[in-house]
């Protein structure tokens, strides 16, 4: 029997002991230290150390399986909250380290939280709970895999406040943002196959996903690539990802007769590439 920091008497491990006379060396080591964090209420140095140990364990993988969503499937099978993951998302944990570190963090600490209570339930009974090929779990493996249970969670909440940032710059665009921009909202009367074009970009561009529609909001703006991207907290790749998908669609449009350019908007291409070739 151990006596815990209040000076109660409670039972060693808050641990299955079930077949804990045949457990390795390494897992017998495990369950006694959660019996001693038990008794010494998840306080002091000896619980410091082992949360820094989880939280080094657990960073790298979690890491590797945002990269390949067929790990992180499998990490997170046994979550009460499925895992439901857009392509927008897996683009996005696939190139952005900054996101999967973040993710990671947010995961680990939110596993973190709870797992002191789930050590005093007896959730790690190693003997009980064996991994898929039959070995007995180690403290650490059984703490990685609540972090799946945590996850999908995790990242509902990621995206929610990844779109709430992108909507509050991706307000609709008004009727005139895009004549403006290219000069044509003077006195003077806009021919009204500009005015056309212009509307019909605006439905398009409107009709983008937040982040996007960010992007080509601020685009229109003036800014710059780099700008656009301090000012979202994304990456300059995912910029001009944004920047070429839209583009995309618009010569598609062109293409099958959806959309038309009006001759005085060629004749201001050409102007302006005349002037370029000049100037250089």
């Amino acid at each position: 029997m151990r006596s815990n920091t209040t000076g109660a008497v409670s039972t060693p491990a808050a641990v299955s002991t079930e077949g804990t006379d045949e457990l390795p060396q390494d897992v017998q080591r495990d369950v006694d230290l959660v019996a001693d964090l038990v008794a010494a209420g998840f306080t002091g140095p000896l619980w410091q150390q082992t949360a820094d140990e989880l939280y080094a364990y657990a960073f790298k993988p979690l890491l590797s399986a945002m990269r390949r969503t067929h790990k992180l499937a499998d990490l997170c099978a046994k979550s009460a909250t499925p895992l439901v993951i857009t392509d927008e998302d897996r683009g996005t944990l696939y190139r952005s380290a900054p996101d999967r570190e973040r993710l990671a963090i947010l995961t680990i600490s939110v596993a973190m939280e709870t797992f002191p209570q789930v050590l005093k339930d007896a959730g790690y009974a190693p003997a009980g709970n064996r991994g898929k090929d039959g070995r007995l779990t180690r403290l650490t493996s059984f703490f990685y895999g609540r972090c799946g249970l945590v996850f999908p969670r995790v990242l509902q909440n990621w995206r929610t406040e990844q779109t709430d940032r992108f909507v509050h710059h991706a307000v609709r665009m008004s009727d005139g943002t895009l004549l403006h921009a290219l000069g044509q909202d003077s006195p003077e009367t806009v021919p009204e196959c500009v005015a056309d074009l212009c509307d019909t970009l605006t439905t398009m561009i409107n009709g983008l996903k937040p982040r996007n529609r960010a992007v080509w909001l601020l685009t229109v703006d003036g800014l710059s690539q780099g700008e656009i991207a301090e000012v979202l907290d994304i990456k300059v790749g995912d910029v001009e990802n944004a920047r070429y998908a839209f583009r995309s669609k618009v010569r598609q449009a062109r293409r099958s007769g959806k959309l038309a350019i009006p001759p005085e908007i060629r004749s201001e291409w050409a102007r302006t590439k005349t002037t370029k070739a000049v100037a250089r």
